[in-house]
């Protein structure tokens, strides 16, 4: 089963707070998943429970039920063929042409929640955090774009619109707003391990940068340490470490004895700072390059 249906079946399970948020619901569903002709509905969904819920939600408000049907290819069908139809749009105000997204359907804060939720079950979509943080909706309605856009601004989610095969998908890629969204719909299970995965995936960033950058630093260090050797035996055959001055000398024969040293080790040896044996280190490398080009 995909997280968007886990995040469905959560939402289907909820009640709808009052009367008018089973509206903002029901009509939410259409205007994203319906096929409405003159006096006839029909929504097509791969899940079962989204099927019921349209059932649900127009024996609620119209004591009418739909005709709930699987076909072969999979899909579940919700059908409403009657005069009824007619009396159900105008109450939800969708019987206009073109279908908009009436203000007094959406009028209050429970029930912009309530047409997300039923924009979500229509066409709705999110992937599995695990995979990537995206989560999108689907309409062949141009007109409610706006109105659809307003909606999820309210809590301050912006989508992207974009047209694909003659629909219009608004769609979004922040993790933090879908997380806000999966709160906005009622799935309050799913946004919990979403947030889980999503913290799993950032501490396993977190770390592989670190170590990937140890690394980096431990393949520098070492890198450094061979120019260094090969600089002081350069000097121990041209000139012999003994005539450096003091201060060199020791640097480079801790050096030379131990190869995997770092700075810090070799200063912690001769009781004087990181960056004095860095300065004596260069001061080393600067002679052996005096030396080979004599």
């Amino acid at each position: 089963m995909s997280f968007s249906s886990d995040v469905k079946n959560e939402i289907c399970r909820l009640r709808p707070e009052n009367i008018c948020c089973a509206r903002a619901e029901l009509a939410g569903i259409f205007c994203f998943a319906a096929q409405i002709k003159k006096q006839s509905i029909k929504i097509k969904t791969e899940n079962e429970a989204v099927a019921k819920r349209v059932n649900d939600l127009t024996l609620h408000l119209y004591k009418l039920s739909m005709d709930i049907n699987f076909r072969k290819s999979g899909l579940f069908s919700a059908e409403m063929d009657n005069v009824e139809v007619i009396k159900i749009l105008r109450d939800l105000r969708l019987s206009s042409i073109p279908i908009r997204i009436d203000k007094n359907i959406v009028r209050s804060e429970c029930c912009k929640r309530a047409f997300i939720r039923g924009a979500f079950l229509g066409s709705g979509s999110v992937s599995a955090p695990v995979k990537s943080y995206h989560a999108e909706f689907v309409t062949s309605h141009y007109a409610i774009c706006a109105d659809f856009t307003e909606i999820l601004s309210f809590f301050n989610i912006t989508p992207k619109v974009i047209n694909r095969n003659g629909n219009y998908v608004f769609y979004i890629k922040d993790s933090n707003h879908i997380e806000d969204l999966l709160v906005i719909l009622g799935a309050h299970t799913q946004m919990m391990n979403f947030l889980n995965v999503k913290i799993e995936k950032e501490v396993r960033n977190h770390t592989n940068r670190r170590v990937n950058c140890e690394n980096a630093n431990s393949e520098k260090r070492a890198g450094a340490a061979v120019e260094q050797t090969h600089a002081i035996l350069l000097l121990h055959k041209k000139i012999g470490l003994e005539n450096l001055p003091a201060r060199l000398a020791q640097v480079a024969e801790i050096r030379l004895d131990n190869p995997e040293a770092t700075l810090s080790d070799i200063a912690a040896q001769l009781g004087i700072t990181k960056s004095g044996v860095n300065h004596r280190m260069r001061k080393l490398m600067q002679l052996a390059r005096e030396v080979e080009n004599d």
